[in-house]
Order: structure tokens, then C-alpha cells, then sequence
């Protein structure tokens, strides 16, 4: 297995130690990583990595989305990856109307830093964009400029190997990967849901065997003769 990372190192977002961690997790799983040189093409019998053609039978493509194209939309400036650039209210500029969260909004923090496009942002962005709304309906002075706190990054790498970095605190290996389940399986939306993916994750740990299947279409039999 081979990974292209277009950049110096993976988790580019961890400190350091986490992702030279991350790297040898993943080199002890068989991955070879390869680093600085960008995937400049992809077809159905492998990837072109600069100018090098390497055969392949599958191909993952994990570098992301581009934004929802809300910014053309309003008629208002965009970031590189297509992301409306909004004001510390979450307004778009010169409309206090039309609010924009989550992934499709560029918005940075009090320290310049562009709000990262995940899950926790998006949750604070959006209550606090109820906050403000709740406070112009009831004719109350709306809540100040947008502020992001920064809850931690998780990632795993494998069966008891993550990290997790929570600015005074870093962890990784056993203990990360458990703090990541624990994260993932909290925040989740009812009691039934937290049972079902904790009963699935368990049974999977304990058994080696994923309880989820891909189904694909392969080439059709040719047909039996009576």
C-alpha cells in the first residue's frame, strides 16, 4: 500500500512527535509514505505522482472537498478552496440577513488563523448563530464577534493506534484510541445509536471481524444453459 502526501509530513495539523508517531504506525501496518511529490493525474489503472506513472488496481482520494458554491451564489469573495468569506458575525459582507457556517464559510479566529472546516466548528457556529438570531427576535443586544475554542484533534491510525492532541495535553497509541472511540461514540445523536456503534466497535475489537460489508457489482455471469 502506498500513501502520497503532498506535503512534508502526514497529520500536518498534530505536532511534530504525534506525526512522526502517525508515520510509523503506519509504516509498521505496511504502508509505504511518500512525501512532496503531488498526485497529478488518476486513471483506472493507477495515479500519476509527478511525473511518474505507478500501477495500481485501487485508488483512495482523500484530499478533501471543494465548498459548496455559496460564495457565487451571494456574489461575494471566496477563499482558495471556494469557501464565502464572512465577518466575525458570520455575516456575509453588507448582509446582517444571510449567515454562513460550517465548511462553506472562511472565518478566521481572534489570532488570524483560518477556523478549521470540522464537525466542532460548525456546532459552535451554529449556536451561535441561534443565539444571535434568539436576540434579534426578543430585541436584546445581539452576543459579540464569533469565537472559536479549539476542543483537541483526534485521528487514528489503526486498532489501538491514534492521537490526540489537546494543546496541554498530547496522547497517543492504546490510551488516544480509546479517547478517540469514547469522542466519537458521545457525540452521537440518541441512546440507541451510542449502543449500536459501541456493541459494533467492541464486537470488531474483541473478534478481528468488521460488521460492515461492501457489496459491488462485478461482471455479470453468463448464463446456465438448461
Amino acid at each position: 500500500m502506498l500513501l502520497i502526501e503532498a506535503g512534508a509530513r502526514v497529520l500536518a495539523a498534530f505536532p511534530v512527535s504525534l506525526s512522526d508517531y502517525a508515520q510509523g504506525a503506519l509504516e509498521k501496518l505496511g504502508v509505504e509514505v511518500l512525501f512532496g511529490r503531488p498526485v497529478s493525474d488518476i486513471r483506472a489503472d493507477g495515479v500519476t505522482i509527478g511525473d511518474e506513472f505507478v500501477g495500481c488496481r485501487t485508488v483512495v482520494w482523500a484530499a478533501g472537498v471543494a465548498a459548496s458554491p455559496a460564495a457565487a451564489w451571494l456574489g461575494i469573495a471566496a477563499d482558495r478552496a471556494g469557501r464565502a468569506t464572512v465577518d466575525l458575525n458570520l455575516n456575509a459582507p453588507g448582509r446582517p440577513e444571510i449567515f454562513v457556517i460550517g465548511d462553506t464559510a472562511a472565518v478566521a479566529t481572534s489570532d488570524g488563523k483560518p477556523v478549521p472546516g470540522i464537525a466542532p466548528a460548525a456546532k459552535q457556529q451554529g449556536a451561535y448563530v441561534a443565539r444571535v438570531i434568539r436576540a434579534r427576535l426578543a430585541g436584546k443586544p445581539v452576543p459579540g464577534p464569533f469565537r472559536y475554542r479549539h476542543q483537541g484533534n483526534l485521528a487514528t491510525i489503526g486498532k489501538s493506534a491514534a492521537v490526540a492532541d489537546f494543546g496541554w495535553l498530547r496522547l497517543r497509541g492504546a490510551i488516544a484510541w480509546w479517547i478517540w472511540g469514547v469522542a466519537h461514540i458521545f457525540f452521537l445523536i440518541g441512546a440507541r445509536s451510542r449502543v449500536a456503534v459501541a456493541w459494533s466497535w467492541f464486537w470488531t475489537f474483541i473478534s478481528g471481524q468488521h460488521s460492515a460489508r461492501l457489496i459491488t457489482q462485478g461482471r455479470k455471469a453468463p448464463d446456465r444453459k438448461p
